[in-house]
């Protein structure tokens, strides 16, 4: 009986080592600005199905790449694979179709970007790091001292538009320094988008091609756009100290959230994929899961528990810690402000100011305060989800 032909491998699917710390092996598949990260015995596989051949043919020649055998099951259940089926077969679905980012429109293309991130490259470098951190922390602590020693007012409703604009500029310039990161490690990268991350509207960097950059540098472009965001938060330092505006404190305070907000791990930001890269682990929440279940069942002395390595408890350590110190800024940060929107706005709407600029004071309050109603929301929908996701992914790993 004749061999069935296998499919071949499409030209445009990239493998590249992933570095883990512990466990197998690891290889990321890129494919239409897809990323899976498969073992080796499954790379090989799809390494030597660069040609039609017979399956037999396939195990055997995968064996030999790997230097272990690869039976002609597991060979078949590889080309079978449904979630890899995009590697033989160009799909007709958009690449980022599964993507949590909706309704994205590109607003600034990579052509137009690519002066500017050549420009700013040199700043991931060793030495500006250094100084701009100095410097950051400098300008931290006098912009600290100066508002700790003045009489806090409320802002007015122009104020709040402008502190609200200085902050979403800084966002922006967050994106730049992921796509500048990529740009300085030469990996493939697209433009800045605007897009809705499930409820809440976000700008987004396109960066898909820092997944095949070693583990390291991967992790220098997750820091990238809160190494940015700093020099930006420095910039502002500066101005408040001259000019002493309320405004640009005001968006000092909420360039320190936003940058925070980021870093966590809980949700799947800039702080789970820096995390993920710096402790070399692939599907974070999965392995934290399971540390945690195994140090939990080790302690109440179940049947088949076993203590957690130092790596994997080190790692459960940062992420506990983070997310503990992070819900901790969170909900006191919203708590305030919204306690205090919320009266300065009643105040506002019961005194009857009727003058153009006492309406106006009072709906830049009211939006102020919709505003943070639906962080609060927002937030509490997606740290729900991201939990109930960590749960599940362990399950299904």
């Amino acid at each position: 009986m004749n061999e069935t032909i296998t499919p071949r491998l499409r030209t445009d699917v990239l493998l590249r080592p992933f570095e883990e710390f512990d466990g197998d092996n690891r290889f990321i598949v890129a494919v239409d600005n897809r990323h899976f990260v498969v073992s080796a015995a499954v790379a090989a596989v799809l390494e030597e199905s660069r040609s039609h051949t017979t399956l037999s043919a396939l195990a055997a020649r995968a064996s030999e790449r790997l230097g272990v055998t690869v039976s002609t099951e597991l060979a078949s259940q590889v080309l079978s694979e449904q979630v890899l089926s995009v590697c033989f077969h160009a799909t007709e679905q958009r690449a980022d179709a599964e993507c949590p980012v909706r309704l994205r429109q590109r607003v600034l293309q990579a052509s137009v970007l690519r002066p500017l991130l050549a420009l700013a490259s040199p700043l991931f470098t060793r030495s500006a790091a250094i100084a701009l951190i100095t410097l950051l922390v400098a300008v931290e602590l006098l912009v600290a001292a100066r508002a700790s020693s003045g009489i806090s007012q409320p802002l007015y409703g122009a104020q709040i538009v402008c502190a609200a604009a200085l902050t979403m500029f800084g966002v922006l310039v967050h994106e730049v320094g992921h796509l500048t990161a990529c740009a300085r490690f030469g990996a493939s990268h697209g433009g800045i988008g605007l897009g809705l991350y499930w409820c809440m509207p976000v700008f987004y960097a396109e960066v898909n091609g820092a997944w095949m950059l070693p583990r390291l540098q991967r992790a220098v472009v997750d820091a990238g756009g809160v190494y940015f965001q700093c020099g930006y938060v420095l910039v502002l330092g500066v101005a408040y100290l001259v000019f002493g505006a309320p405004q640009v404190l005001e968006a000092i305070v909420w360039s320190h959230f936003l940058m925070l907000h980021t870093l966590n791990p809980v949700l799947k930001y800039d702080g789970y994929w820096l995390l993920t890269d710096l402790a070399g682990a692939s599907n974070l929440h999965a392995q934290i899961r399971e540390c945690a279940r195994n140090a939990w069942r080790s302690i109440r002395r179940l049947p088949q528990a076993h203590w957690p390595g130092a790596r994997p408890l080190a790692l459960l350590g940062a992420f506990a810690g983070i997310a503990v110190a992070y819900f901790s800024y969170v909900l006191r940060m919203l708590g305030e402000n919204i306690g205090h929107t919320a009266s300065e706005s009643a105040h506002r709407w019961a005194v009857h100011d009727r003058t153009p600029f006492g309406l106006w004071h009072a709906v830049g309050e009211s939006a102020l305060l919709a505003l943070l109603l639906v962080m609060a929301v927002s937030l509490s929908f997606l740290l729900a989800r991201s939990i109930n996701r960590i749960g599940k992914d362990s399950q299904a790993t």
